[in-house]
């Protein structure tokens, strides 16, 4: 009985070992591929926990935990957030269904933590499309660098990091590698956000500095502090959906697609039409391409749903040789517009901005490779080689800005053509006429010009207007300036002929004034002594003053006009003299001094032989009164003077 139970158990251990052994050698077995002939093997899922295969993907990925786990409170705050939105968390969850399978696998093969099946949700919420701020792409969120680096190719055809199976080898390798480099996979996840070089330092800093080396001991950015919590809260709830409040979807064990090898170029309408699938189911697993056509050079194989991969076989099988692609590549032989290269390759324009992602107001430059319709006759696949060294690039496109030039005198088409620097035959053109066709002055010319070109000849033509109009207004200030001098000139003219006129007409007359001009002063003279007179004597008898002021204003109208044109004289002379020297003044006065005293000798000569008679006997009674009455105004007469002089 006890041998039977030894034998028994010997037994179970033997199988037991078998079981794992094959688990771990035959690697890929759970992912059923298509060998060369399109045969389909297949092999069940392994464990290496026991004989049994686990119910679901979920399952299958908690047995693969082998991480020390990280209890912390950011931890605790992820879990909280996943608690709170249990919707974002079903939809992330649900959406890898598709890749979970194949992660996991791939894990398994390499005896890599299965934790490590999470980590798309953290980059990525498993969407092979995403792209972050910093260029990076796919799942796995690869920067441009590193993908190159492990050798995902990008150009214009594909983006392998997107693509589901060469991805998720190239983050398998670049995680090994960091954790041989580091020895812990906290770590190795901290150099797998942040960098392998900036983990490296902050060891560095805390080793200088005598402290720990652990992922929670290093001084690192906050996103990177949050990493591996949230690959540790994501772990938390797929091992206790319950205790969080979520429902894990339901992601059988076995694959979700299968690869199919294709040989010939296809659409990717026409791929998903042979398979039975959606455009969108299709994309989904093959979200490397970048363009509606799949180049069998570049991409040998396509994923297709577990189901309709046979479909796709059998419809592609029908269908012959006939084409599966409606596209190929075409070399432009000049920089041309879309347009033009839409009539060359007999397409339209939209449909090679859309399919060659040209940007609006941009030329194709000579030698780019543009997807084009693939003519019926044309059956040639496109070569790895011509696709992956293909290439687009643009120009600017010029332009044209319609414009109205004016025309010279004597201009033809052709002469105006010349000058302006534009083929004769398209100034013709635009303005419906031949190229001999004569222009009148300023007629407006039509042309369609580049706008550097145009802007050019605009700026031309007002510069030479403004020109003209300034010389222009030159001449005119010109013409006004002589036409001024002119009537200035007249008016001077005219006016000396008539001051000849006038001064010949005053000849005679200035004359006369000359005559009376003495007898005026004389009897200026008897006017002002006679209201002296009459002042002096309002107190005298009026018969004795009427003869004395009648008397006494002829003999003061005497000797005024005996002294007056002696000074007049003297003034007349002095006025003459246009040099005014101070010999000339000198002689003036000297002259003005005689005059004075003559004039003044001439004043008082009638009153002396007026007393001179009245000392005669013999005089008669009606004279007798006059000497007396001569000395009474002789007096007043000398009285006055200082009086008339002082005035």
């Amino acid at each position: 009985m006890f041998f039977r139970y030894v034998m028994s158990l010997c037994a179970i251990a033997v199988l037991a070992g078998c079981a794992t052994g094959g688990g771990q050698n035959a690697g890929s077995v759970g992912i059923r591929m298509s060998d060369v002939d399109g045969n389909v093997f297949s092999g069940k899922s392994s464990s290496r926990f026991g004989l049994s295969s686990p119910n679901d993907m979920w399952e299958r990925v908690q047995r693969g935990f082998s991480m020390p786990d990280l209890d912390n409170a950011i931890v605790r705050d992820r879990e909280a957030w996943y608690t709170r939105n249990p919707n974002s968390v079903s939809r992330m969850l649900g959406r890898s269904d598709k890749y979970l399978f194949h992660v996991v696998e791939e894990l398994e093969r390499r005896r890599m933590p299965t934790e490590l099946a999470l980590l798309p949700f953290v980059e990525s919420a498993f969407n092979p499309q995403a792209v972050s701020s910093a260029k990076a792409a796919g799942m796995w969120q690869f920067i441009p660098s590193t993908g190159k680096q492990y050798e995902l190719a990008q150009n214009r055809f594909l983006d392998d990091r997107r693509d589901v199976l060469r991805s998720t080898r190239a983050a398998m390798d670049y995680l090994q590698r960091l954790y041989t480099m580091f020895g812990d996979w906290h770590l190795a996840l901290a150099a797998y956000n942040w960098g392998e070089g900036n983990v490296q330092r902050a060891i560095n800093r805390n080793i200088a500095a005598g402290r720990g080396t652990s992922y929670e001991e290093l001084n690192m950015p906050q996103e990177t502090r949050q990493y591996v919590p949230k690959l540790q809260a994501l772990k938390n709830i797929i091992r206790n959906p319950a205790t969080f409040n979520t429902a894990l979807p339901n992601v059988a064990n076995h694959p979700y697609f299968d690869q199919v090898k294709i040989s010939r170029d296809i659409d990717v309408s026409m791929a998903a039409r042979l398979a039975e699938i959606s455009v969108d189911d299709f994309k989904a697993l093959n979200p490397s391409l970048n363009k509606p056509m799949v180049i069998a050079s570049l991409t040998p194989r396509i994923l297709l749903p577990w189901e309709a991969a046979p479909r796709f076989r059998e419809n592609l099988a029908r269908l012959g040789n006939n084409r599966l692609a409606s596209w190929t590549l075409w070399t432009a032989p000049t920089t041309m517009t879309v347009a033009q290269a839409a009539e060359q390759v007999g397409a339209t324009e939209e449909q090679l901005r859309e399919i060659n992602r040209i940007p609006p107001r941009m030329m194709v430059r000579a030698g780019s490779s543009l997807m084009v319709p693939r003519p019926e006759w044309h059956n040639t696949e496109i070569s790895s080689a011509v696709a992956r060294s293909s290439s687009i690039s643009f120009a600017p496109e010029v332009v044209l800005r319609r414009i109205t030039l004016k025309a010279q005198d004597g201009d033809t088409i052709a002469s105006f053509a010349a000058r302006v620097g534009v083929p004769a035959q398209d100034v013709a053109s635009w303005n419906r006429t031949s190229t001999n066709a004569s222009l009148e002055a300023d007629e407006a010319v039509v042309l369609n010009l580049p706008q550097t070109q145009a802007s050019r000849l605009l700026n031309q033509q007002r510069a030479e207007e403004a020109l003209a109009a300034r010389a222009e207004r030159l001449a005119q200030r010109q013409r006004q300036r002589e036409e001024s001098i002119v009537r200035v000139s007249s008016r001077k003219s005219s006016a000396r002929t008539r001051d000849a006129e006038k001064e010949a007409d005053t000849r005679p007359a200035r004359s006369k004034a000359n005559r009376n001009e003495e007898p005026s002063a004389r009897g200026k003279a008897s006017s002002r002594e006679d209201e002296r007179t009459t002042r002096r004597g309002k107190n005298a008898p009026k018969e004795d003053a009427r003869p004395v002021k009648g008397k006494a204003a002829a003999d003061d109208s005497r000797a005024a006009n005996k002294g007056k044109p002696v000074r007049d004289d003297a003034r007349s002379k002095r006025r003459a003299d246009p040099v005014d020297t101070p010999e000339r003044k000198e002689a003036n006065r000297a002259s003005d001094k005689a005059a004075n005293r003559r004039a003044k000798g001439a004043e008082e000569a009638p009153a002396k032989a007026r007393s001179a008679a009245s000392d005669k006997p013999g005089r008669s009674g009606k004279n007798a009164d006059k000497p007396a009455k001569d000395a009474r105004t002789s007096g007043k007469e000398k009285n006055d003077k200082p009086a008339r002089k002082g005035k």
